[in-house]
């Protein structure tokens, strides 16, 4: 039965087995358990999106076993050098419904979990013979060694997954492997768009269902359109590289992470994953690549030249004209909106209750049936009429469309004819754009104002007040001349006077 380990403890029953730096029971080895090989796949590619897989693979060994009631397991030997790495490995097996053990020969007891994270120990050892005796918390077992399983094997003979997801990164290394029949064809694409690319004729040893042929690997970077192109493209196949020696078809990706187990795939071979063809193309002594320009045929330099004369013509029947669209994806930013007349007061309210800044930024005319907002910067907190955004220097769009064909702006511009003084409205109501010119908007401070009427008033003349004559009194003021003085006494000459 298991013991837990406590603290500080040196002395173990199970063989192989001490404490490390941090106190916890480990062996050399991680022994897991799983009930498949599905589960098995699936643990490596737990690690393997971890981290190397390189540094365990020296020692790693993939066994099936059998039971004394001869079913049938896998088990998975894994050296570690701490607890750490025995960490991630039993929180991978976790995943996969799997146990992990832990001991050095064939003894493995269970490692440790939340019931005893020092790990756990035996009292005893299981007397019965096999290769593996595995020490759980409910059952000790017996598992003797029934064959092997090589991790390169495994990892070579597994199918490739969709992945629909995967795109190629900017600036990434592109392999076509094409058919005898093409590649002559695609070096002489890729040349006249002036891509440079490099050729290698390779002759592969098939891991598949298919007999091994010769094919054509060509090395370049592509335009996203061109790997549109060729993945659509019988005969051909895109693929990316993950490592200097080994591929995978666009679209697809191996089960397991191949950049971190690289020591399996030879110096001295390339490997080619087709997901389409289900097998894996292996090319001894690697391959050589030759640049396009050696093997590109451009004609023989003795022919003689003959220059024809030719004055280009009108377009005719390959023109095709603007259309407005629905389009879906992130709104633009709005710069003019169209009100109808009948919205007028409304707009007027609005005025009202914008602030100088946004007031400041407007712009507006007045046309026939409709009233034009127009604005450097976003109209969004106009919610009135219908909302443009621009595609190009003086064309607007309606928000929620879009102009097709998909040219360059400046195009549009050159055949519109817009620039600084013409703007030119696309709307879904009307066959036919609507063009003004820059000089009929005026900004919507000096438009928004009302004549205010204003009453004149005449001022009346001012009356004239007859002022009295003055005079002026010297009386003696005696020696106490303020002495009983009240405002309403008079003198007896003011009062005969």
């Amino acid at each position: 039965m298991l013991e837990h380990v406590t603290a500080n403890q040196t002395r173990f029953v199970a063989p192989g087995l001490s404490a490390d730096s941090r106190g916890i029971a480990l062996g050399r080895y991680c022994v897991v358990l799983l009930p498949s090989i599905d589960r098995v796949v699936g643990l490596f590619r737990g690690l393997s999106e971890r981290g190397s897989l390189d540094d365990l693979l020296a020692s790693l060994k993939i066994l099936q076993v059998l039971t004394p009631l001869k079913s049938r397991e896998f088990i998975v030997q894994i050296p570690v050098l701490s607890s750490h790495v025995a960490d991630g490995v039993a929180a991978a097996v976790a995943l996969m419904g799997g146990l992990t053990f832990t001991g050095s020969a064939k003894h493995f007891v269970r490692y440790r979990d939340s019931g005893s994270p020092l790990g756990y120990d035996v009292d005893n050892l299981h007397p019965g013979a096999g290769d593996f005796i595995l020490y759980a918390a409910d059952f000790v077992q017996a598992y003797n060694r029934e064959r092997d399983l090589p991790f390169a094997r495994l990892v070579l003979s597994l199918s490739l997954e969709l992945d629909r997801r995967s795109e190629l990164l900017p600036d990434q290394t592109t392999l076509l492997r094409t058919v005898p029949g093409l590649w002559r064809v695609v070096t002489a694409y890729l040349h006249r768009n002036n891509l440079p690319c490099e050729v290698a004729a390779c002759d592969a040893q098939r891991h598949g269902r298919s007999e091994g042929e010769r094919f054509y690997l060509i090395r370049c970077r592509l335009h996203p359109r061109m790997v549109r192109l060729f993945r659509t493209t019988p005969g051909i196949e895109v693929h990316q590289m993950v490592t200097e020696r080994v591929a995978v078809q666009l679209g697809y990706r191996h089960p397991l992470e191949l950049g971190s187990c690289g020591s399996i795939f030879d110096n001295d071979r390339f490997y080619l994953f087709s997901g389409q063809r289900k097998c894996l193309d292996v090319v001894l002594g690697g391959v050589s690549f030759f640049t396009s320009q050696a093997l590109v045929q451009l004609g023989s330099a003795a022919e003689s030249v003959t220059h024809q004369p030719f004055s280009p013509g009108e377009v005719g029947g390959v023109q095709v004209p603007l259309k407005l669209v629905t389009a879906s994806g992130p709104r633009p930013a709005v710069r003019a909106s169209r009100i109808p007349l009948v919205h007028a007061g409304w707009l007027k309210k609005l005025v009202y209750l914008l602030p100088p800044q946004a007031l400041e930024r407007y712009h507006i005319c007045v046309a026939a049936e409709s009233i034009y907002l127009l604005s450097d910067a976003e109209v969004e907190f106009v919610p009135l009429g219908t909302l443009f955004y621009q595609v190009a220097l003086g064309i607007l769009v309606p928000v929620g469309y879009e102009l097709l064909p998909r040219v360059h702006p400046e195009v549009l511009v050159q055949h519109m004819g817009t620039g600084q003084e013409k703007l030119i409205f696309f709307s879904p109501d009307s066959e036919r754009p609507v063009e003004l010119d820059r000089s009929g908007f005026a900004p919507l401070t000096r438009r928004a104002l009302a004549r205010v009427e204003v009453q004149r008033v005449t001022p009346e003349p001012t009356p004239e007040v007859e002022s009295a004559s003055a005079r002026m009194v010297n009386d003696p003021i005696g020696t106490f001349p303020l002495w009983g003085f009240t405002p309403a006494t008079k003198t007896k000459k003011e009062e005969g006077g």
